[in-house]
């Protein structure tokens, strides 16, 4: 590579480093009222939480965006809850589903509809109507009832805050678990004759002015002094009223979650990584390949890549106190968790062999991960929401998903190296003694998730014979997680009988992730059939078949590619 290529890969490298490093970053308050107001205790979702995690969630269902127009969720979901007659004309909800895009044709903005058109259209009321009737009775769904009930939910959802139904503002004394009173009650007489026999008449009273006041002063000035004193008067009032009933809440629960949403840590993480990954670039003129990284942005890299791993570990921390659990509840967190594990398992590695492709293939891993956890908000719901039932108090099945999910996180790692592989392989054969290098390191990434898949196989038959009492049962879950570990053994078999080549088991980390991809994301979102229906979701199923299809394809290349320069290489030596 010419000094003047090397110059513009540095200053490309340059630009997006800059760019990674200015994209992400706290929520930034429209006022200091706003921030108060975020800070405020609700109860939603079964769950006590602050204000602007209620909005922040609320926001990303209605609309599937993190915040409009730069706004934050806690200053939108304000003004739903106290101007919805201005924003029910507002465009707010994504109509995707083309069929339903036809039905409103020119009522759409942007592919986006208003709440008020939503709700008022018959023969989509009667639609949805019958879908809701359907999903009531336990009955299947077909794709466009489940499309026409999600948009219908959206449109609900707004139309409860915007009459006062969500969130619950007040906690009852009985227990602060209990359903908290919301405005909605606040506005009946029966609900007026509840708080009082509960609080007092004045309360009420001063409840109302103090409500009356903040919703002035946020609607004429809510960048002046006035407003920030009606949001702290308005807190101040909510906690009193908690005191004089002895309820105590976790508040520095509650202000770790505030930092958890405004620190973004995962987002973070797959920067620094990112960042990582240049910086190791521009410390070679060619994708880095073992043996040792010694040049100062090889170094510079490693700090970074740690830098990213401890961002991402203080995210779990803060997710975990926060949720008062493990990471076990939905496939946003088995996402994070699984590219954890494989930054994880990469620095163990790392640490032995100090391999630099050690670290360019977990970073590589890690990026696409978190990427599209942050990508697809409906799909992967970042939510922090109650365990299922199922799960509570069961140290048993905490730890087989844990473990389970760990050794996704190595096989990953395997599937990420895999592709870098392969085609080093099927580029250039002549590199033996890398190829061989690399060669090991998948192996033993591959080692590591068949011990931890098998040990976690075996951990949920010991739970399923706690919980439903027979060891197994060919449920799907169990039949593919065993279908899976089944297709790794058969590759770590192939190799260590010579039946498989070096870049047979290169192919075999990346095919054999298949398995995985089918037991981890295809039983819970394609078949969602068989007792592990605490784990099913609906959603994603084009993007992730044209993914598989792709990496057949890149896998079918390789191979291709491998034959033919080798075939080049054979009738070259016999010359």
């Amino acid at each position: 590579m010419s000094k003047k290529n090397h110059f513009g890969k540095t200053i490309l490298i340059t630009v997006i480093m800059s760019w990674v490093l200015q994209s992400g970053g706290a929520s930034v308050w429209a006022s200091d009222a706003y921030e108060t107001i975020a800070k405020i205790p609700v109860q939603h979702g079964g769950r006590i939480k602050p204000f602007h995690s209620f909005a922040e969630e609320i926001v990303r269902f209605v609309t599937e965006k993190r915040n409009l127009q730069g706004v934050s969720a806690t200053e939108t979901v304000w003004g739903w809850l106290t101007k919805p007659e201005v924003w029910n004309k507002e465009p707010l909800i994504p109509v995707t589903y083309r069929p339903l895009q036809q039905d409103f044709k020119v009522m759409l903005v942007n592919r986006r509809i208003s709440p008020e058109v939503l709700l008022s259209h018959p023969s989509f009321l009667n639609r949805a109507e019958a879908a809701l009737s359907k999903q009531r009775k336990n009955e299947t769904l077909s794709f466009p009832e489940k499309k026409t009930a999600e948009l219908y939910e959206k449109a609900s959802v707004f139309r409860m805050i915007g009459e006062g139904y969500i969130p619950g503002w007040i906690a009852q004394p009985e227990s602060p678990q209990r359903a908290w009173m919301n405005f909605q009650q606040l506005a009946t007489p029966d609900g007026q004759r509840a708080f009082i026999n509960i609080f007092s008449e004045s309360q009420l009273i001063e409840l109302n002015e103090t409500l009356r006041n903040l919703f002035i002063q946020l609607n004429d000035q809510p960048d002046s002094q006035s407003a920030q004193q009606a949001a702290v008067d308005f807190k101040n009032l909510l906690n009193r009223m908690r005191e004089t009933h002895g309820i105590i809440l976790d508040e520095k629960n509650l202000n770790r979650e505030i930092l958890y949403h405004n620190l973004r840590p995962f987002h973070w993480a797959w920067m620094l990584y990112l960042a990582s990954i240049l910086l190791l670039m521009m410390s070679s003129k060619k994708i880095p390949t073992p043996p040792m990284v010694g040049t100062a942005a090889s170094a510079a890299s490693v700090i970074t890549w740690v830098a990213g791993f401890l961002f991402h570990s203080y995210g779990f921390y803060l997710r975990c106190m926060i949720a008062g659990r493990p990471p076990v509840s939905n496939m946003y967190e088995s996402v994070i968790w699984v590219s954890w594990a494989a930054i994880f398992f990469a620095l163990i590695l790392w640490g032995v062999y100090r391999a630099a492709f050690l670290q360019w293939s977990a970073a590589a891993v890690a990026v696409l991960a978190l990427m599209i956890a942050e990508s697809f908000p409906v799909l992967l719901n970042p939510s922090i929401s109650p365990l299922e039932p199922v799960l509570r108090s069961n140290l048993w099945l905490t730890v087989h998903v844990l473990t389970i999910t760990l050794s996704y996180g190595a096989f990953a790692l395997a599937w990420g190296m895999g592709h870098w592989a392969m085609f080093g392989f099927a580029l250039r054969p002549d590199k033996k003694e890398a190829n061989l290098k690399i060669a090991q390191y998948i192996y033993r990434a591959i080692q590591i998730g068949v011990i931890l898949l098998a040990s976690g196989t075996v951990l949920g038959g010991v739970w399923a014979n706690y919980s439903w009492g027979r060891f197994w049962g060919w449920d799907p879950k169990e039949t593919w997680a065993l279908i899976a570990l089944l297709g790794y053994l058969m590759v770590l078999h192939g190799r260590f009988a010579r039946w498989l080549n070096t870049f047979g088991l290169v192919v075999g980390a990346v095919v054999a992730f298949l398995g995985i991809l089918m037991a981890w994301y295809g039983v819970n979102f394609v078949l969602a059939a068989g007792l592990h229906s605490y784990g099913f979701g609906g959603g994603g199923l084009p993007y992730v078949a044209a993914a598989v299809a792709a990496d057949l394809f890149a896998v079918f290349t390789a191979v291709f590619l491998y034959k033919k320069n080798n075939r080049r290489m054979t009738a070259f030596s016999s010359r």
